[in-house]
């Protein structure tokens, strides 16, 4: 009998093991397009306005698409949320096990929903606009969190490749009265750990049968697709102290928030700025706000160049910065403002490996606004010693250009 139970033991560890060993780590980056219905989608703005929502949470309802990268450890998740083609993160959420906490990056506001409760509370909210097609009598928690993927259906046999990944097509009938079934992609290539199948955000993304790599569904004449655009499995960074590295409730953390201190750039044009107006912002690692005009007294040029550590053509420009920058450095200071990652950790990371040099900062909403008004980077703006504007645009195969402006040729 004692033999009977060991064995039973060894197999129950060697399974645990085994459950472990299988979790998914890494990036996953989805897209996730909206065909709105316009009758439904203005009852649903107009109704959500009655009730007093701000205008930057009704984008996201009005988003017609919407960018996700998730970064997957264990039983811990991070999510990044960018709409449209903003470069700005619009929300964050973290969540650990049945703990899910989101996060407004630009107001510090933050929602905890560590129990089925508080989800019910907070998307009950929802209930209230009777204009948003997405109204029920009450929201069912599970139905939202806890999908039920028992009855996926295989719908064809077909297979189909999506991102180098075999995709079985499969169709879930949904559990709201009336709606449409949901079309599922899901390859078993990747697969999550027992751990990690569990509600809500881990929810969306893997199933049973493993990775959720394309979506489609319809409601009420609102068209959606979710689809899987790059995955990029290895070990990551703990989250959980990525979190705790982020005070957003305090103003030295909020990096990117400028309205306070440079509220005299709305609506100004840099086109109409022959001479860069002054304006502020948070070095990395600091809470000590620098200005721009501290400079003029240096007799120095300076660049400006603006990046994004989610931008691979700007990582792949830093070493020409790097060296146009030692060339030039008698004669010109370089100012790097860092667009959108709020992960002051994985900023300084990045700064370190790729050893970057002179000024590093956060720019802020209204900042970004003025000096980038087509939103595309890397973009580089050069200023002579009396801050008038030399050149501004993509600095990409033109550093021997900007090098000749700051010798006088």
């Amino acid at each position: 009998m004692r033999s009977i139970q060991l064995s039973l033991l060894l197999l129950l560890c060697t399974f645990v093991l085994q459950a472990q060993k299988s979790h998914f780590e890494g990036v996953l980056e989805y897209t996730y397009f909206i065909k709105h219905d316009q009758e439904y989608l203005k009852k649903t703005l107009d109704g959500f306005r009655k009730l007093g929502t701000s205008e930057r949470k009704l984008r996201f309802f009005y988003a017609d698409s919407m960018h996700q990268r998730f970064y997957i450890k264990q039983d811990s998740l991070w999510e990044e949320v960018y709409l449209n083609d903003d470069t700005t993160i619009h929300s964050i959420s973290f969540q650990a096990g049945f703990f899910l906490e989101t996060i407004d990056p630009i107001t510090g506001q933050r929602v905890i929903l560590s129990n089925e409760k508080k989800i019910e509370e907070e998307f009950n909210k929802l209930e209230r606009n009777k204009d948003s097609p997405y109204s029920q009598d009450k929201i069912n928690v599970s139905s939202w969190f806890r999908r039920d993927y028992s009855s996926l259906e295989k719908i064809s046999r077909h297979r189909e490749v999506i991102q180098t990944l075999t995709c079985q097509v499969y169709s879930l009938p949904s559990s709201i009265p009336g709606y449409d079934p949901t079309f599922y992609w899901i390859t078993d290539e990747v697969k999550a750990g027992v751990a990690q199948l569990i509600p809500y955000t881990f929810n969306s993304i893997f199933t049973p049968k493993g990775l959720i790599v394309k979506r489609e569904s319809e409601v009420k004449g609102n068209k959606y697709q979710t689809i899987l655009r790059k995955i990029t499995p290895g070990p990551i960074a703990p989250i959980l102290p990525r979190l705790r590295s982020i005070d957003f409730g305090t103003l030295d953390s909020l990096q990117y928030a400028d309205q306070r201190f440079n509220q005299h750039l709305a609506g100004k044009k840099i086109e109409e700025a022959p001479r860069m107006p002054d304006f502020s912002f948070y070095p990395v690692g600091s809470n000590q706000l620098q200005n721009l005009h501290s400079r003029l007294d240096s007799g120095k040029f300076v660049l400006i160049d603006l990046w994004g550590t989610w931008c691979g053509p700007c990582l792949r420009e830093l070493p020409h910065l790097q060296a146009f920058q030692a060339e030039q450095a008698a004669l010109l200071e370089v100012i790097s403002l860092n667009l959108g990652d709020h992960r002051a950790d994985y900023v300084q990371q990045i700064m370190a490996k790729n050893k970057m040099s002179g000024t590093q900062g956060y720019a802020g909403n209204l900042l970004q606004a003025f000096l980038n008004p087509g939103k595309s980077i890397p973009h580089a703006i050069l200023l002579d010693p009396n801050m008038k504007i030399l050149w501004r645009g993509n600095p990409a195969g033109n550093w021997a250009k900007l090098a000749a402006l700051v010798r006088g040729n």
